[in-house]
């Protein structure tokens, strides 16, 4: 099978993805608002590629003889310049060309080729192959999809991301038969798009389908409130930082029990065929608020909640934990790193090799760039989320050569432009000489060496004195990068020694957050059909009620307190919770990484100078609304909270609460 990667020579054509044929619009198409996801990474991945993008849409007049005034068979739909017009709230267009079809009273059109110049600017672009997607099938996808056969284009079918109108029974499947039959192959995004998070669904505790069963029996499905929180701080560590909303937001918009996964189940005889059957149909269908990752945050802040019904709540438990927990661990890490380093050399994840599972290290990846790294060594990072790539040579590299110059000579040829020579394999002040005599050699091919690694040893002194004798060959521009076992501490060491090292490359302490390898982290239920829930044990109390942080600052932008309050509190300061899914869907597409890193940059700035401290510093002020403490109270004096009332031992778990806690 031909590869199907995009690659120079392909375009994403996202066809009429618009209000109107949404869920809720004039002319909805079932389950239209489904596609939203996959395009979404079809149109990132083509992006990160920078190939085009293309999106058709219906631009009808307001008396378009299509509609049924005028004798046409549909409602009106799609009017110019009208909410039903525009694209779908949460579809990324980003550096896209809009194709407006059916812009005249007279004519209509389905294709997205027709009456328009898409086949002129394909051309002009260079393109050959089409990847298509959108709604509806039946309709404007088929008559997109002949057109571009008959004009010679070869056609990707994105079966993921199609949804068929079905006005008649049988439609969709004629419409995908006919295509098959124009020579269209078929694809899905994990076909087309590198994507480490394309999880089972059975990846997940058992418990999650025992209560969600359960739950369905006693009809149980109102709606539930949920909420990830850190109990409490690691020892010296003064804050945390916001990571893995993303994933989360990706997980629940793509959760389904495929076929395969469905039969697991069976075969285990454990479930019903009528749990089973519900099980087929499950789609995510609640909110979502969160802080905006790169946000820094203190114990016993919300970082996400989740509304939904009881059973889905329930369900996404483990994931959303597993998800923000290792994400969380590991940008609080690097934001440490960051902070040590001063700004004064640049910071490189090398911790794939020692991370904890394949997804683990992309996550690793991930949450170490936002947090303020420069780049990593893992390949497909690049690749899904444009992170910048660094890598030097392994001693086996130089080992495999009869001689450390022979190493160095060939290393440089296959790489004249990105050269950094490993020094420590054999001996580091012999390879320093090496290199400079090697230097003028490489000079006279036009080529520079660019610098040079350190990785055991006392480093620290190591540096110093190639430096001094980088320098007095002067080859002042050859870079000096270390690592091998570095933490913040480490680097903070180097930075205030003056050691002339201008790059770090940090692995394992970092991956596995050595110092702080797990969070006491929670996902709780703080609110069921309306009323405020609260757990009450030792150690492991929570508040009730859906709640929101609000962050003060001053006239210098410094945080100087945040008040835990109920979500409908107007109490001072910055929301930190912010909307970002409803019914399922997500209110506006993803943020970069690149905008998740600034905001966690600024975050960073406006830490108080105590809390920036590798070492432990007086914790950060966060209050408890008298609001929120006053329905504590209620709850714990409701008779479904406790049966014996609010007696003296209630009355002493909430006061070691708020103490621990606040």
């Amino acid at each position: 099978m031909k590869d199907l990667t995009p690659q120079p020579g392909d375009a994403l054509l996202i066809v009429d993805l618009q209000n109107d044929f949404l869920p809720g619009g004039s002319l909805a198409v079932p389950d239209g608002d489904q596609v939203i996801a996959p395009l979404n990474r079809y149109a990132e991945t083509f992006r990160q590629k920078s190939l085009p993008i293309f999106a058709s849409r219906d631009w009808h007049p307001e008396h378009h003889c299509s509609f049924e005034k005028q004798g046409g068979p549909w409602p009106p739909h799609c009017i110019q310049n009208t909410e039903g017009a525009d694209f779908a709230q949460e579809l990324n267009l980003a550096e896209a060309t809009v194709i407006s079809k059916a812009e005249t009273e007279e004519a209509d059109a389905y294709s997205a080729f027709q009456g328009t110049d898409l086949d002129r600017q394909l051309k002009a672009c260079g393109v050959r192959r089409l990847f298509i997607g959108g709604l509806a099938t039946d309709y404007c996808v088929l008559n997109t999809v002949r057109d571009a056969v008959k004009n010679t284009y070869e056609v990707i079918l994105l079966e993921d991301a199609i949804r068929a109108a079905n006005v008649n029974a049988g439609d969709e499947a004629r419409a995908l038969s006919e295509m098959r039959n124009l020579g269209c192959r078929s694809a899905t995004v994990q076909d087309v798009c590198l994507d480490p998070l394309q999880t089972n669904a059975l990846l997940t505790d058992l418990y999650q389908l025992t209560m969600y069963k359960s739950y369905l029996d006693q009809e149980m499905t109102r709606p539930a409130v949920f909420e990830f929180f850190v109990r409490d701080l690691p020892s010296r560590r003064n804050f945390l930082m916001c990571a893995g909303v993303e994933p989360v937001l990706r997980y629940l918009e793509t959760l389904r029990f495929s076929p395969q996964e469905l039969d697991a189940l069976k075969r285990s005889g454990r479930f019903t065929d009528e749990f089973l059957d519900h099980l087929q149909g499950f789609r995510f269908t609640g909110d979502v608020d969160a802080m905006p990752e790169g946000t820094v945050f203190f114990s016993n802040e919300p970082v996400l909640r989740i509304t939904a019904p009881m059973p889905e709540a329930q369900f996404v438990e483990t994931r959303v934990i597993n998800l923000l927990h290792y994400s969380i661990l590991v940008a609080s890490k690097a934001a440490r790193c960051v902070l040590a380093a001063r700004g004064k050399a640049h910071l490189v994840d090398f911790g794939l090799r020692r991370a904890h599972g394949a997804e683990a290290g992309w996550l690793a990846a991930r949450s170490a760039y936002l947090a303020g790294f420069d780049g990593t060594a893992t390949v497909l990072a690049e690749a899904t989320d444009g992170i910048p790539l660094y890598g030097t040579m392994a001693h086996s590299y130089v080992q495999a050569h009869n001689s450390e110059e022979e190493a160095f000579r060939e290393f440089c040829r296959s790489w004249p432009q990105n050269n950094v020579l490993l020094l420590d394999t054999y001996d580091v002040m012999r390879a320093t000489e090496i290199v400079i005599k090697l230097s003028g050699k490489l000079k006279k091919e036009g080529i520079r060496i660019r610098g040079v690694r350190l990785d055991s040893g006392d480093m620290q002194a190591q540096a110093l004195e190639v430096r001094k004798r980088l320098d007095e060959a002067g080859l002042q521009h050859i870079k000096i990068f270390a690592s091998g076992n570095l933490d913040e501490h480490e680097i903070a060491q180097y930075a205030a020694n003056s050691i002339p090292v201008e790059g770090f490359g940090v692995g394992t302490r970092l991956v596995v957050s050595d110092d702080a390898p797990f969070l006491e982290c929670a996902y709780k239920l703080q609110e069921y059909d309306g009323k405020p829930r609260r757990k009450r044990s030792t150690g492991k109390a929570t508040l009730p009620g859906a709640k929101q942080v609000f962050r003060s600052q001053d006239a210098h932008g410094q945080f100087t307190g945040d008040h835990l309050g109920l979500a409908d509190e107007k109490l001072e300061g910055e929301t930190l919770l912010a909307p970002m899914m409803r019914g399922g869907r997500r209110l506006r597409p993803p943020v970069s990484l690149q905008a998740q890193r600034t905001h966690a940059a600024r975050q960073l700035q406006s830490l108080p100078e105590s809390l920036r401290s590798l070492d432990a510093a007086e914790p950060y002020p966060v209050a408890v609304s008298e609001a929120l403490q006053a329905l504590t109270h209620k709850v714990d004096t409701q008779p479904y909270a406790s049966g014996m009332g609010l007696n003296g031992s209630v009355f002493r778990m909430i006061a070691d609460f708020f103490r621990k806690a606040f």
